[in-house]
């Protein structure tokens, strides 16, 4: 029988745009380039940010009229120790001490995953996109470039792409996947000290007279509610006490859409809301995002555990939600509430030379996973099996830049 012969096409050449602003790239493009885990680096989130906090910019890579990859930058927070500062993330690297750098990956995101086409494109797509880094970064005086709490293998595709690049482990990222017998399914799979420790938790909450309310953010005046709670939370640990900003963001949300993914999770006392979490919808995952707390007028009766980890759970399952994202922090009491904690690592591409030479990375990376492997000593079970991947520090270590 005849066969029709297979034609194979040169490709194109992948071409990195100059910097521009989400806003002027197509969405449904965009977006087609997000996965489920990557809601914060989703179109609607990012041009939200900008509207928000002031245009930082993204680089994008096409060929022709395809969009194959996209990529926010913005300056991070280069002077202020914290989550997006290099000498915070790796404090045992000298090299990343002093030097300034060009941040890729949305604005404030703990979970970066790259909005880049897969298939045979995608090593050509990542060099073209970081080689339009490592010059703006240059024009910009910075010494490179760095992506924060990329998943592990995200960040090997960045380093196959540049070979000069170093992938160092720095956090770790937490997750629950969603039973469809939801919160009670899931304490069920605990052990018995927890399992007497979370009923504690929401008994303590129900003694209060508390009741748990759902509602949209897009809708009535739940978003003003929810912004005054998450600033005085964010007040209490040294942030403004001024709900404007929360105000603003939830603005910018609404104009690019992202709002009508928004559900708060109140707290309700004598039919005032004392407290909330805010959760975003993605695909089939819910993102927890921001929690808030009155605490000017009540005091608190065990509100954060069961609306940042247990309600969760229950909207998840009965939303046909298949896992609720965390992020970083507080992994303690995560761990405790049934969470798996899973590897990130950042990629640091110097505009000369490496950060570090390949013994030194893989050295590292080794004493970061006996780190996390220490840590959740008491519950194994909550690391995911990617640990296992960064253990070795000898020759047989993974690529790490």
């Amino acid at each position: 029988m005849a066969t029709t012969p297979r034609v194979h096409r040169r490709p194109g050449p992948i071409e990195a745009g100059v910097p521009s602003t989400p806003a002027e790239v197509d969405p449904a493009q965009w977006d087609r380039l997000i996965g489920p885990d990557n809601f914060y680096n989703s179109n609607a989130w990012v041009r939200a940010l900008e509207l928000a906090h002031g245009d930082t910019g993204a680089l994008t890579a096409a060929c022709g009229d395809r969009l194959l990859g996209a990529l926010s930058i913005w300056p991070g927070e280069n002077d202020e120790p914290g989550l997006f500062h290099l000498p915070t993330l790796l404090p045992d690297l000298a090299a990343a001490r002093s030097a300034r750098w060009l941040w890729l990956g949305a604005r404030r995101s703990t979970y970066n995953e790259l909005a880049c086409t897969r298939g045979e494109e995608r090593d050509r797509t990542l060099e073209a996109l970081w080689d339009g880094a490592l010059r703006l970064a240059r024009d910009r005086g910075l010494a490179g470039v760095v992506t924060p709490y990329l998943s592990a293998d995200e960040a090997r595709d960045v380093a196959r792409s540049q070979p000069r690049a170093s992938v160092l482990l720095h956090d770790a990222d937490a997750n629950v996947a969603v039973p469809t017998g939801g919160w009670d399914e899931h304490l069920a799979r605990m052990s018995q000290p927890d399992r007497t420790r979370r009923r504690a938790e929401r008994r303590a909450c129900e003694r209060g007279g508390t009741a748990l309310e759902w509602r949209p953010l897009a809708h009535g005046d739940a978003a003003r509610q929810a912004a005054v709670l998450v600033t005085q939370t964010r007040a209490r640990h040294g942030g403004t006490a001024d709900p404007a900003w929360m105000l603003r963001s939830f603005a910018a949300q609404a104009t690019t859409g992202v709002l009508d993914r928004a559900v708060g999770c109140f707290a309700v006392r004598d039919g005032r809301p004392v407290a909330v979490t805010v959760c975003y919808g993605h695909r089939d995952r819910l993102y927890a995002r921001y929690f808030g707390f009155d605490y000017r007028a009540a005091q608190p009766q065990g509100e954060y555990f069961v609306l940042c980890y247990q309600a969760p759970v229950d909207y998840a399952a009965a939303g046909g939600f298949h896992r609720y994202r965390l992020a970083v922090s507080a992994w303690q009491i995560k761990v405790r509430q049934g969470a798996v904690l899973s590897p990130l690592a950042a990629v640091v591409l110097p505009l000369q030379g490496r950060l570090c030479d390949r013994r030194t990375a893989a050295r590292h990376n080794a004493r970061t996973a006996r780190l996390w492997t220490g840590r959740c000593a008491a519950r194994p079970w909550a690391l995911a099996p990617e640990w296992n991947d960064w253990a070795q520090d000898g020759p047989d270590a993974p690529p790490t830049g």
